[in-house]
């Protein structure tokens, strides 16, 4: 088995967080900005705090690849951030092939009709305008 990097893409509520912890079963390598959000269990969003916790996590995932650099052990990276552009995840892709990660990138299918269910569903709370928002910056 090889050492995979795992990126996927997609709006709040379309699955990607389920896909993550089907992807990383049983295994710590699940990397996702919105973990930094998290107070006693409650998801608390700060903007302000953005674009810190989005390089704290490319530096734990970088972390961990890193440790298995070396190593011939199969190993599961799974960045799990919506990743609407293209820039915001070729940092990761960098890293993995750095490496010796094969990248997979995954993109969850969405539609604009259903973004107000995704608002429903999402388990953060992204509010539809916000989703809305990042579907008009999607890039495919």
């Amino acid at each position: 088995m090889a050492k995979i990097c795992y990126i996927l893409r997609g709006l709040p509520g379309t699955g990607k967080s389920m896909l993550a912890n089907a992807l990383g079963k049983g295994i710590n390598s699940i990397f996702s900005t919105d973990s930094y959000f998290m107070v006693d269990g409650e998801y608390q969003f700060d903007p302000s705090k953005l674009g810190e916790y989005h390089k704290r996590n490319l530096e734990d995932a970088t972390a961990f690849m890193e440790r298995f650099a070396p190593h011939t052990t199969p190993a599961i990276c799974v960045i799990d951030n919506t990743n609407t552009q293209h820039w915001e995840y070729e940092k990761y892709v960098e890293v993995a092939k750095a490496n010796d990660f094969i990248v997979q990138v995954i993109t969850i299918d969405w539609n604009a009709k259903d973004i107000p269910l995704y608002a429903e569903r999402n388990s953060h709370g992204v509010p539809i305008e916000a989703i809305y928002r990042m579907a008009a910056r999607w890039e495919y």
